[in-house]
């Protein structure tokens, strides 16, 4: 049913068709990641990916599924606000191929799938309950501070979607967000920031994808990198920018919300094809010696830009995030990325003020901060990311709970011996 319907010649023509065109042309082919999904397909993602397309577009249901679209009411305002129609948001999602990020080739640790609209502005993820509950939980105050700080530099939240397939039991909960790198040339470098020291080293696999890979605080640091305006108005705009970055952590930390980063997008082109940035984008223009020991991979002639946008804000404190700091901050590294909401927020605006601070400034910042952070078993056991906390935190709270129960049992025990 599906591919006859992907073959029909739609009838009705939306205004926003110039716009779709348009931003087909602008957003560059390298900016639209991983290969065409296959929505004839079973996956979880083309089903799922084809539920929403039905939903949105207003058609009947295939497959026995069911999509739910959580406070569409806000979302609908939210999406005004950033410039995004009802039939641009309903073109873009409903009309056309997407682009499928799987698991291997994500850049996270978690298992989500991405899957890219075609015209390369829209990211829709599959999230944890958890992460979607909690968007749910703060998209009402989420509207009221984008309504107040419109060049915002958190995550353009566009839509919520529980998707229910038939031959699952549980339902596949999809969010729609706008795409931070989906600018007119394409990325070449991607750095995602945290802010804290320890475990923020990108693998040697990450490392050997080249241009796919994306990098972290310490090989930033390392590779002297630094955010060197262009010009006078460029490192005046960076420097809003990182005031609009202070606010906006400052809120997600009122929201108890941790693990956030900064996402880098390095891309290079011919001066005379520099435009005005796509509206859907922070992009910047800077030195060529921004990237540090990297730049060698940009001719000499081109100019180097950034696309900038903070990702990933819905992690909550919860008391899972509190042992994590605890137990691995007491004997790993006092600068772990977990941290509570306050100093999750001062640490990361600090250490993105100094993004742009003089070649070697930065480099010196980090090292003092790794260097008094590290603790006993840090130093033995070596550098470990966020997965592997998780693990740690897991195995010891386990020892707890059953070495906790193994002296319940043998108390209990001795009472019945006693009797």
């Amino acid at each position: 049913m599906w591919a006859n319907a992907a073959k029909k010649v739609h009838t009705c023509k939306y205004a926003s068709d110039a716009f779709h065109d348009a931003s087909d042309e602008a957003v560059a082919s390298a900016n639209k990641p991983g290969k065409k999904l296959d929505l004839a397909s079973n996956s979880d993602a083309a089903r799922a990916a084809r539920a929403m397309q039905e939903a949105i577009s207003g058609e009947p249901l295939t497959d026995g599924s069911s999509v739910v679209s959580h406070e569409e009411e806000v979302f609908a305002r939210v999406r005004l606000h950033f410039g995004r129609s009802k039939d641009q948001y309903r073109y873009s999602l409903s009309e056309g191929t997407f682009r499928f990020l799987g698991e291997e080739e994500a850049a996270g640790k978690s298992s989500a799938f991405f899957v890219f609209t075609e015209d390369g502005r829209y990211c829709v993820k599959s999230v944890d309950p958890s992460e979607a509950h909690m968007l749910a939980r703060v998209i009402v105050d989420y509207e009221q501070y984008v309504l107040k700080h419109k060049h915002t530099l958190l995550p353009k939240f566009y839509g919520l979607y529980e998707v229910r397939l038939s031959h699952r039991r549980k339902p596949l909960w999809m969010m729609v967000q706008g795409n931070v790198l989906g600018g007119r040339t394409g990325v070449i470098q991607r750095f995602d920031l945290k802010g804290s020291t320890h475990g923020r080293k990108a693998s040697a696999k990450e490392w050997a994808k080249g241009r796919g890979s994306v990098l972290k605080d310490l090989d930033f640091v390392h590779s002297s990198c630094a955010l060197l305006g262009a010009t006078p108005a460029a490192e005046q705009q960076w420097e809003q920018w990182v005031q609009r970055m202070d606010t906006d952590s400052a809120w997600l930390a009122s929201q108890g919300l941790i693990d956030y980063s900064l996402l880098l997008g390095f891309s290079s082109c011919q001066p005379e094809l520099l435009k005005k940035p796509l509206s859907h984008v922070n992009q910047l223009e800077f030195q060529s010696a921004s990237l540090g020991d990297l730049s060698s991979s940009i001719p000499a002639e081109e100019a180097l830009v950034v696309y900038v946008g903070i990702i990933d804000c819905l992690m909550p404190y919860n008391w899972f995030k509190r042992c994590e700091n605890v137990v691995c901050g007491a004997f790993f590294s006092a600068d772990i990325s977990c941290q509570p909401p306050v100093a999750y927020a001062t640490r990361f605006i600090n250490f993105v003020r100094k993004l742009g601070s003089p070649l070697g400034e930065l480099q010196e910042f980090t090292a003092k901060r790794q260097m008094s952070s590290q603790r006993l078993l840090g130093y033995i056991v070596g550098e470990f990311g966020r997965k592997d906390a998780q693990h740690v935190v897991k195995y010891l709270t386990f020892l707890v709970i059953t070495g906790g129960l193994g002296r319940l049992a043998v108390f209990l025990s001795s009472q019945r011996k006693l009797k």
